[in-house]
C-alpha cells in the first residue's frame, strides 16, 4: 500500500518539477525572442528619453535663470519674476517627463488622463496644498509685502527671502530659516515692518521717584544728539507712561529709516543708560518689606 501511494507522489513531483522547468524555458525563450527583435530599438528609446529628460531639465532651468535675469534687467518686483519663473519651470518640467515617457512607448494620451486622474485624487487627498498654492498666488498678485522685507506672519518673523509655490522662506536675525506654508500667511495677520520709510522708536527707562521729570527729560532727549541714526523730523520726546510707588516709567520716542531699526534702537539704548549716568539719575530703590516678629 504504501510503497504505491509513494510512488504516485513521486511521480507527481517529479511532473511538477517538469512542468516548471518547461515553463521557465518558455519564458527564457520569450524573453530571448523579444529582446532579438526589440532590444536595440527598447535600448535606442530608452537612451533618447534619458536624453530628453536631462536635457530637457537643462533647458528648464536656463530657462528659469534667463526669465530671472530678463526680468530682473527690465526693473520687476523679484518677488513676482522669482514665483513666475518658479512656476514656468515646474510646467517645463512636467512637459520634459511626458515626451521622455513617450519615447520609451507609453501612450501620452492615456497618460495625461492618468494625470488628471490622479491629480483629482491627490487633489482631494491634499487640499492644503492647493491651498497653499493659491495662497502664494494671492501674496504675489496683492503684494503685501516683497523679497527683503522684515516682518511677522503665519507665527514666524523674520526678512522675506522668496515667496515660493506653496511656502515662504523667512531669515531670522539669528540666522535661522523658517519655511512657513503660503496659507498660514494669508489665513492670519500680516505685520510688515519695512513697508512704510520709517519706524518708530521707544526705549523705556524706569527712575526713581525723587528725580524731576524735567531732568529725566533733559538728560534723554540729551542721549539722542548727534545720532546719526535717528531722524530730525519727527523730533524725539520723551513721554511719562506709567506712576509708581516711589517711581515713575518714561518713554524716550524717536524715529529711524525702516532699515535701521535695530542698528538705532540698541545705540539710543546705550546712549540713554550713559545719560542717565552722567546726570546722576537715580534708580528705583528697592522694595522694603517689613516682618513683624
Amino acid at each position: 500500500m504504501f510503497p504505491g501511494i509513494l510512488a504516485q507522489a513521486a511521480d507527481g513531483t517529479t511532473d511538477l518539477v517538469a512542468q516548471t522547468m518547461n515553463r521557465g524555458e518558455a519564458l527564457l525563450q520569450s524573453a530571448y525572442q523579444w529582446l532579438t527583435e526589440n532590444g536595440l530599438r527598447f535600448v535606442t528609446s530608452l537612451i533618447a528619453a534619458l536624453l530628453i529628460y536631462f536635457i530637457g531639465s537643462w533647458i528648464a532651468g536656463l530657462v528659469r535663470k534667463m526669465l530671472l535675469r530678463v526680468m530682473g534687467a527690465r526693473g520687476l518686483d523679484a518677488t513676482f519674476s522669482g514665483y513666475l519663473a518658479n512656476v514656468l519651470h515646474g510646467i517645463l518640467i512636467v512637459l520634459v517627463i511626458i515626451s521622455a515617457l513617450g519615447q520609451v512607448g507609453i501612450p501620452t494620451a492615456q497618460f495625461a488622463a492618468l494625470i488628471a486622474a490622479a491629480g483629482l485624487a491627490i487633489g482631494l487627498a491634499l487640499q492644503g496644498n492647493l491651498s497653499n498654492f493659491a495662497s502664494g498666488f494671492l501674496l504675489v498678485f496683492f503684494r503685501p509685502f516683497k523679497r527683503g522685507d522684515y516682518l511677522t506672519a503665519g507665527g514666524a518673523e523674520g526678512s522675506v527671502e522668496e515667496i515660493g509655490i506653496f511656502t515662504t522662506t523667512l531669515h531670522t536675525m539669528d540666522n535661522r530659516k523658517v519655511v512657513v506654508p503660503n496659507s498660514s500667511i494669508t489665513g492670519g495677520n500680516i505685520t510688515n515692518f519695512s513697508s512704510n520709510p520709517q519706524r518708530g522708536l521707544a526705549v523705556a527707562c524706569t527712575v526713581g521717584g525723587g528725580n524731576t521729570m524735567a531732568a529725566v527729560r533733559a538728560a534723554l532727549l540729551e542721549s539722542v544728539k548727534g545720532n546719526t541714526l535717528v531722524l530730525a523730523e519727527p523730533a524725539p520726546v520723551v513721554v511719562l507712561t506709567q506712576l509708581g510707588e516711589n517711581k515713575f516709567t518714561v518713554e524716550l520716542r524717536a524715529s529711524c529709516a525702516a532699515a535701521k531699526y535695530w542698528d538705532a534702537l540698541f545705540s539710543m539704548n546705550e546712549a540713554a543708560k550713559a545719560a542717565l549716568e552722567k546726570h546722576q539719575i537715580a534708580g528705583p530703590l528697592p522694595a522694603m518689606r517689613v516682618i513683624q516678629a
